[in-house]
């Protein structure tokens, strides 16, 4: 036989071996639906005739005249969306410009690890690539938010391009990703396989009734699609029941069970996915709403997947566990609880400083609820509209909005205290960090606190950066880059690597009181209590009402060591003065004084807002160097909103015998025209002394409030 002979025929077996599989494929979606339905009559009878081609030409049909799961915004909304969000759709058609050349830069708000440094494929698309060392880069890539941007630009333009463009991709990708073990660390990683499914679906309901989305696309893609549901319920791990994981892998597998509903497995799909979805509510989501893992940028990972679990449910009139509705609804009024008073997120543990007001929206229409609504859009932002439509728009504008029946709240499972004045945009607000449960997410930053006044941020969490580990990721995670304690240089925490400590931080005698004028919280750091002379630390926070905070941070030990604070700001408008630290803004400084004498250094630091963008910043270390006790009393204030004069008092007990500071210590606020003096017990001298006198006021209790106005003393026991 010769060369051109081998040649023809190699080349016909692979065809036949292609037309093959192609056929297989299709027959075996064939295979799969319920012919049951009466909406599957034509699909059945094509299918009897072996008349596959035909078939899914009648399914494609079918799948172009089903209510859209998502999507409730038509081409004929196109103008008005251009006209009210001119933002967003310039974001869009960038985003969707820059895929179809292969240029991925991963900035939309909620993307679990932003880059700002876009990188271009110079040809195909290579699923697998790391380009910058960073394998969340690849997990980012194969999560496929970006074609949803493909959709929006084809439903505003109408530009074929864009929905061939999204064709060609999903194809590539389906073509270069088996499914098979080498791939389940990157491409196929679960929580990959659960994200696709919800991006894959709405973007093809964009797309579906473009002329590119042919009758064999669409059995390739509901060929994957359904290989996505075996896989993600073929595993469901004490891992995944009490991680983010498993709630954003049955999300993904819910969606499927709703956009295959003509599939027979679908109805099963359904009841798997809502039992293993209230698994995993039940086990993460604690009392005070909050995800237990400590970080909100992961709690509104896990609430965006149960927001949408919540309203196809309600499309679709399906009953969900009370839990579900229930504990959903408490993941909001946490968001509520925590958010700052420019609506952000806290940066707690592996957070970024990302916008709650687009979730909060979602869900304030989900759940019609007015407080949720003063915290979110006074109408739908460009997202939630193409979620919602233009005709629950208008319904949602003339919703009414209440405030909060409440200001400062301690999320008492969670062990986090947030503390404001009131809700309007310039109040102020502090965050007081007293308990350690979360693991990988979880920073080394027991006793941290941060202060948002004025519109900015004076005292901040150092944020995330990255998950490669190295030594960016331990600099981020490190309680140094926290408001935080320290002793002799050490951590806290002992890092071993970017998800494991070898030495976890942990915390006592967590007490926190809150009222109209004030908001007092304590607990101790037990993490020095490793040493060969073990150290205990403890820090006190007294927030009096609008605009003053005390702390009082004590450490005791038998030897001699160096005990820090540490200050963090997000610039380096700040400096020494006057042995105390001012910021150096236009107007509104912050001054932090310290009360007993300590040394003050500031240094370069940074600071991440997001993932991947790190910012110069300055950090301050107070530090006292001494034997046995001592203890740091800090006063935080605005010089200009404030006359304040403060002053450290001697304290007697009943018998006017002077106490040692190491016993107990107090100070006195004058603000204004009103006199407050606090007392703090660090040791009672004996069992029976519990009385103390200061300015000649005879007080018992561990930690007292005395307000003296007109000669009147008011005595406030904040803790007994």
């Amino acid at each position: 036989m010769n060369h051109s002979k081998k040649e023809f025929l190699f080349v016909l077996c692979i065809f036949f071996i292609g037309y093959a599989a192609v056929f297989a494929q299709k027959a075996s979606v064939l295979n799969l639906l319920d012919y049951k339905q009466l909406q599957l009559k034509s699909v059945k009878e094509c299918y009897q005739k072996s008349d596959e081609r035909g078939a899914f030409k009648e399914l494609l049909d079918l799948y172009r005249k089903k209510e859209n799961l998502y999507l409730k915004v038509t081409q004929d909304d196109a103008k008005y969306i251009k006209q009210t969000y001119p933002i967003g759709v310039s974001k869009t058609l960038k985003t969707a410009n820059d895929v179809l050349k292969h240029n991925f830069l991963f900035r939309d708000d909620w993307d679990m690890e932003k880059t700002n440094i876009p990188y271009q494929f110079q040809g195909a698309i290579d699923w697998k690539a790391i380009p910058n060392g960073d394998e969340e880069w690849c997990f980012m890539l194969n999560r496929h938010k970006y074609w949803i941007d493909l959709g929006k630009a084809y439903l505003l333009t109408g530009n074929e391009k864009y929905a061939k463009g999204f064709v060609d991709q999903v194809t590539h990708w389906i073509d270069n990703n088996p499914l098979d073990d080498s791939l389940k660390k990157r491409s196929w990683r679960r929580i990959e396989a659960g994200i696709r499914c919800e991006n894959w679906i709405k973007s093809f309901e964009y797309v579906k009734n473009s002329k590119s989305i042919t009758p064999e696309f669409l059995s390739k893609f509901l060929a994957s699609l359904y290989q996505h549901g075996v896989y993600l319920n073929s595993s469901f791990t004490d891992f995944s029941k009490t991680s983010n994981w498993g709630v954003l892998e049955f999300q993904g597998f819910f969606n499927l069970s709703l956009f295959l509903d003509d599939f027979k497995i679908a109805s099963q799909w359904q009841a798997d996915a809502i039992d293993k979805l209230n698994t995993c509510i039940n086990l993460q989501i604690l009392e005070d709403g909050s995800q237990w893992e400590q970080s909100p940028m992961y709690h509104n990972e896990v609430f965006h997947c149960f927001m949408n679990v919540n309203l196809l449910a309600q499309r679709k009139n399906i009953v969900l566990p009370v839990s579900i509705v229930e504990k959903t609804k408490s993941m909001a009024y946490a968001n509520i609880k925590w958010q700052k008073p420019n609506y952000h997120q806290p940066l707690l543990g592996d957070s970024d400083d990302t916008d709650l007001r687009g979730l909060l929206t979602l869900a304030a229409t989900v759940f019609n609820d007015p407080v949720i609504k003063s915290r979110a859009y006074t109408k739908f932002d460009y997202e939630t509209l193409f979620i919602m439509g233009l005709e629950k728009n208008a319904i949602y504008e003339n919703r009414i909005s209440k405030d909060p029946d409440f200001l400062s709240v301690f999320q008492q499972s969670s062990g986090d205290f947030y503390m404001r004045d009131s809700w309007k945009q310039e109040a102020n607000y502090t965050s007081f960090h007293l308990k350690k449960l979360g693991c990988g997410h979880g920073h080394d930053n027991l006793l941290h606190f941060t202060l948002f006044a004025n519109g900015k941020d004076y005292l901040i969490d150092g944020g995330r950066y990255t998950y490669v580990d190295n030594e960016w990721r331990e600099y981020f995670k490190n309680n140094k880059s926290h408001n935080t304690l320290g002793v002799d240089n050490l951590t806290n925490t002992i890092y071993k690597d970017s998800w494991i400590n070898t030495f976890e931080a942990n915390s006592q005698g967590v007490y926190a009181k809150s009222t109209s004028n004030y908001d007092y919280a304590e607990a101790e750091n037990t993490a020095y209590k490793r040493l060969e002379d073990p150290v205990a630390m403890k820090r006190r926070m007294l927030y009096l009402k609008p605009n003053i905070w005390l702390l009082f941070d004590s450490f005791a030990a038998n030897g001699k060591h160096t005990y820090s604070q540490y200050f963090n700001f997000p610039n380096d408008s700040i400096q020494i003065e006057k042995e105390g630290l001012t910021t150096t803004y236009a107007d509104n400084n912050l001054r932090i004084q310290p009360i007993n004498p300590a040394q003050i250094k500031l240094e370069d630091s940074w600071w991440s807002p997001e993932y991947n963008l790190k910012k110069k910043a300055k950090r301050a270390e107070l530090s006292i160097n001494r034997t046995g006790f001592i203890s740091f009393i800090s006063l935080l204030y605005f010089p200009n909103q404030v006359n304040l004069v403060y002053e450290k008092k001697p304290v007697y007990d009943r018998n006017d015998v002077l106490q040692k500071d190491e016993d107990v210590e107090a100070v006195c606020l004058s603000i204004d025209d009103k006199n407050y003096t606090l007392l703090v017990v660090h040791n009672s001298p004996a069992p029976a002394v519990h009385f103390f006198k200061v300015d000649d006021v005879l007080v018992h209790g561990e930690v007292v409030l005395i307000e003296k106005n007109d000669e009147i003393n008011t005595i406030t026991i904040i803790k007994e």
